[in-house]
């Protein structure tokens, strides 16, 4: 049996045009049979063309009673399929407006059948063609991504195509608008989901005017992602600071008689009730683990007593060489020295802690 005829294409679709029924015909003719098209919230003088795409055999039209986003439309789809295609291998998400080329279809559907993986139809953005906007876009998305351990070169890409087993985990996923694609691949990374990139073309109409993904308003969602995790990181810094500042002025009013244990007690005392923020923070907010709490906060505070030590012997190593004893100058030390364990910390968290 052709194994396209047991993939099943999501295509969500807002106000499409006319040459969305031809994507579809063509897409049909590659060897899939089954199309799930989601009308989110069209105008209605776009359901002639959803009545149109219902009567081609194999298209199911689904609608929304409002606009609710990209990636609530595809969420729909996904539930959809869980719910009525029992038997199926998976799914692959495809554009409206013409983008995916039916050949670039096939080739990710066959290489998920083939390889049970999560595959990014992945394209290439140094070719003359591409608008100078997105090529700009998605080098700094990819270079995010590559900051948090996921390597891919399209991490905008819409055409994806998903195997059953990761489809109930990715269906549950927070986001209905464009922020869904990103918080996807988030997902994936976190699950350690198996993800292969195939090379598609590249296409572009009228320098990618019609597609709905609105440059600034919807590129700042997909940012904001991002920030959430250096956010955590600097409430913590803040509070550690200036809880060290505090005490190192503190101990000394008790005139501590050695300036080596005045520093390594305030950091002790500072890093402890920072690090109870920063774990908390981390864990629900940030990377939204949801394994074991007694071994994630063991492996969090071994980490947490390396960094300690490290930055405590630093910065006392570095006023006894200075022969420093102001303090302000040793918090400057501190936050200099903490500034790069922040670097390191920050892929052992990503990596071994909450992988």
């Amino acid at each position: 049996m052709n194994q396209l005829s047991k993939i099943s294409v999501i295509l969500p679709s807002y106000n499409p045009g006319k040459e969305v029924i031809p994507i579809i015909k063509n897409i049909i003719e590659q060897g899939f049979c089954d199309i799930i098209m989601i009308n989110d919230g069209s105008n209605d003088e776009y359901l002639p063309i959803f009545d149109e795409a219902a009567k081609i055999g194999g298209c199911s039209v689904l609608r929304h009673d409002r606009n609710k986003g990209k990636g609530a439309s595809l969420k729909t789809g996904m539930k959809f399929f869980m719910e009525n295609r029992k038997d199926f291998l998976g799914v692959i998400t495809v554009d409206d407006d013409g983008q995916h080329l039916p050949q670039d279809v096939k080739q990710c559907a066959q290489k998920m059948a083939q390889s049970g993986a999560l595959v990014l139809g992945s394209r290439d953005f140094q070719q003359s063609s591409v608008p100078i906007k997105s090529r700009i876009g998605n080098k700094v998305a990819a270079k995010l991504f590559n900051l948090l351990g996921l390597h891919i070169n399209d991490s905008q890409t819409g055409l994806r195509a998903i195997p059953r087993r990761y489809i109930n985990t990715l269906a549950n996923v927070s986001g209905s608008r464009f922020e869904y694609e990103t918080n996807m691949l988030l997902t994936a990374k976190k699950e350690c989901f198996d993800i292969i990139e195939v090379r598609i073309n590249v296409v572009y109409f009228e320098g990618n005017k019609k597609t709905h993904f609105k440059a600034v308003k919807d590129s700042l969602i997909v940012m904001l992602q991002f920030l959430k995790y250096s956010l955590g990181s600097l409430l913590s810094w803040a509070v550690d600071i200036s809880c060290f500042y505090a005490l190192l002025n503190l101990l000394n009013w008790n005139a501590f008689s050695e300036s080596w244990n005045v520093i390594f007690l305030s950091t002790v005392i500072a890093r402890v009730i920072s690090s109870i923020i920063n774990f908390i923070f981390n864990r629900n907010i940030v990377f939204g683990h949801k394994n074991n709490l007694i071994k994630t906060a063991l492996k969090y505070y071994l980490l947490c007593c390396v960094s300690m030590a490290l930055s405590g012997a630093i910065v006392s190593f570095c006023s006894n060489v200075l022969n420093i004893s102001n303090t302000a100058l040793i918090t400057l030390i501190k936050i200099i020295v903490d500034s790069g364990l922040f670097i390191m910390n920050f892929f052992v968290q990503k990596r071994l802690v909450f992988k």
